[in-house]
């Protein structure tokens, strides 16, 4: 009995590991709600450091833009903010089916400078299927009690 049980255990082992490993991908179904999976949050005009040194006093206008290709979705955020010695952070959450995208002010009171800058930021996502997500942009500054709503809205495919 000692030794049937003995063999029984390797082969449970083996058959529970090569149950569980399928190697083949579903696709989703044409109805079936989008998988974004954020990727990354790129940081560009005043959060690079050669940018925070540059005398360009253009402003230019606070700006969302939302692009949703076959294989990801961008979403570009573009915001004239007080200049400042350190670049953002950045941050997200999946919090009640809404994505939140939040760009965080590291900065205390003294980095600050006596100017406007042009800060860009680019949260990329991979998706798979129809894509309707709700989403919210935060900006989080510490001079402010509560977080400030850059935009609010739902991705779609349209």
């Amino acid at each position: 009995m000692k030794r049937l049980v003995l063999m029984m255990i390797p082969a449970l082992i083996c058959g529970v590991v090569f149950t569980s490993c399928n190697t083949e991908k579903a696709e989703p179904e044409e109805d079936e709600p989008a998988v974004l999976q954020y990727v990354k949050t790129e940081l560009g005009g005043c959060n690079i450091q050669s940018a925070l040194k540059s005398d360009d006093t253009e402003t230019k206008d606070d700006i969302v833009l939302i692009t949703v290709s076959d294989e990801s979705v961008h979403v570009f955020v573009g915001l004239n903010y007080i200049c400042k010695s350190v670049p953002f952070e950045t941050q997200y959450d999946l919090i009640d089916d809404v994505i939140c995208m939040s760009i965080i002010d590291t900065c205390n009171d003294g980095c600050y400078q006596r100017c406007m800058c042009y800060y860009t930021f680019d949260f990329v996502f991979k998706r798979q299927g129809t894509v309707n997500q709700k989403y919210k942009i935060l900006l989080i500054d510490p001079r402010e009690k509560n977080p400030i709503v850059i935009s609010e809205g739902t991705i779609t495919d349209n």
